[in-house]
């Protein structure tokens, strides 16, 4: 009955390290005052993303992959491609043909006729893939929630591993939303 105690104890003990081991290292960023509980619909902007990789996605597929991970999400996720084409049939203005400055500009401009808040997902692919996303409110422009996440060392720059970020993003988002009714439930409460 000891030995048998013991072994289960060494394989809870190995299954948990493989489940810390691979977990992706990440971060999260509430701006202090920020109110996030209020934003049902995100937009999202054209990701600041160079191909460093042959294999890894171009910058199309990107806007794709962040789009269908949306999937995971409660709330109602607004894809960059249908932001412009809402931009173009509204003002007239094709942010696709717009150098990447113009088009940002004119992509915050417009943003707050579509979405409460929009996300700008920043890659960098150094010896391991991060990505950044940055939630502003949609209008003031002004940053709301920060979440960084970093791919393990052995995955690949592929469009499975962009995938697994991006939803790691929109679940990590809809949590912080969670968390801050939760404490603001409990800050009424206590008045």
């Amino acid at each position: 009955m000891k030995k048998i105690i013991q072994l289960a104890l060494v394989l809870c003990l190995v299954i948990f390290s493989t489940q810390v081991a691979f977990a992706n290292a990440d971060k999260v960023t509430l701006i202090d005052g920020a109110d996030i509980t209020g934003i049902h619909r995100l937009a999202l902007a054209k990701p600041l993303y160079m191909q460093a990789d042959k294999l890894a996605p171009t910058m199309d597929q990107l806007i794709q992959i962040e789009s269908e991970s949306s999937k995971v999400a409660r709330m109602y996720v607004i894809p960059y491609d249908t932001v412009a084409e809402s931009i173009k049939a509204d003002s007239n203005v094709d942010i696709k043909a717009l150098d990447r400055h113009k088009a940002a500009k004119v992509f915050k401009e417009n943003a707050g006729k579509y979405a409460d808040a929009y996300a700008v997902l920043t890659v960098a692919n150094d010896s391991r893939t991060s990505f950044f996303f940055d939630v502003y409110r949609a209008g003031t422009n002004e940053l709301l929630y920060s979440y960084q996440i970093q791919a393990n060392r052995s995955d690949k720059d592929d469009v499975s591993t962009y995938q697994t970020l991006c939803e790691q993003f929109y679940k990590n988002f809809e949590r912080s939303i969670a968390d801050q009714q939760k404490k603001d439930t409990k800050a009424e409460k206590k008045k």
